[in-house]
């Protein structure tokens, strides 16, 4: 049933292991669109519809969670075509995290949870299977990219900015635990560091100057 699809609730818990959580509840202001920039076409297909796809053929994702406006499902080939869950997006992206979570807490069994950006298309299957194994053996797995530029700060301290780096999605988590920590009202914005201290992290430091696996540019 498709309306059973957007949430069980209290009936049942599915019992799945790995589960996608797309976040796609931004409004993309500075983008300047009339519809949030998630849900603009490339190559005939919204963006959002590629990160979907991609969690879709993903061997160990065994469900998928959109965190978004219910009014945005209509620019959305995938959304519309319903067997994906619609979690409702809060007013600022922690609380959109933490509605996410409770339903995924209310509705399945989850061990294993993989979050990603609906505004970022160059996500591929094999990336998303790498990082529920990767879970395996860790808390956590954060992307990450080395910082080349220069830092400064307002206080004009000296530090090393090998010490430092620019995280991006997707993330994954065990879901017990992160569920157990996430406080939407936290002071910091990147999700992995309201885990505790001594929580095993991988980092993947991903590089960028090479093609990407899934070319959907068409340059």
């Amino acid at each position: 049933d498709p309306e059973m699809s957007r949430g069980l609730g209290d009936v049942y818990k599915r019992q799945i292991m790995n589960i996608a959580m797309i976040m796609s509840g931004g409004v993309g202001r500075r983008f300047g669109s009339v519809i949030p920039k998630q849900y603009n076409l490339i190559k005939g297909k919204a963006v959002i519809d590629y990160v979907i796809q991609a969690c879709k053929q993903s061997s160990l994702t065994d469900a998928i969670v959109v965190v978004c406006d219910p009014q945005c499902v209509q620019f959305s080939d995938e959304l519309k075509n319903g067997n994906i869950d619609i979690a409702c997006n809060g007013s600022e992206r922690s609380w959109s995290v933490k509605n996410g979570l409770d339903f995924i807490n209310e509705n399945y069994d989850c061990d294993k949870i993989c979050i990603l950006d609906a505004v970022a298309p160059f996500v591929y299957p094999d990336l998303i299977d790498d990082y529920f194994k990767k879970l395996d053996d860790n808390d956590c797995v954060i992307t990450c990219q080395k910082i080349t530029g220069e830092l400064g700060n307002y206080s004009f301290d000296v530090f090393n900015r090998n010490d430092y780096y620019i995280t991006q999605s997707p993330e994954a988590f065990r879901f017990k635990l992160l569920y157990e920590c996430f406080d939407p009202d936290a002071k910091t914005s990147e999700v992995a560091n309201q885990l505790p201290k001594n929580a095993k992290r991988s980092l993947n430091c991903l590089l960028y100057t090479s093609p990407s696996p899934r070319d959907i540019s068409g340059s």
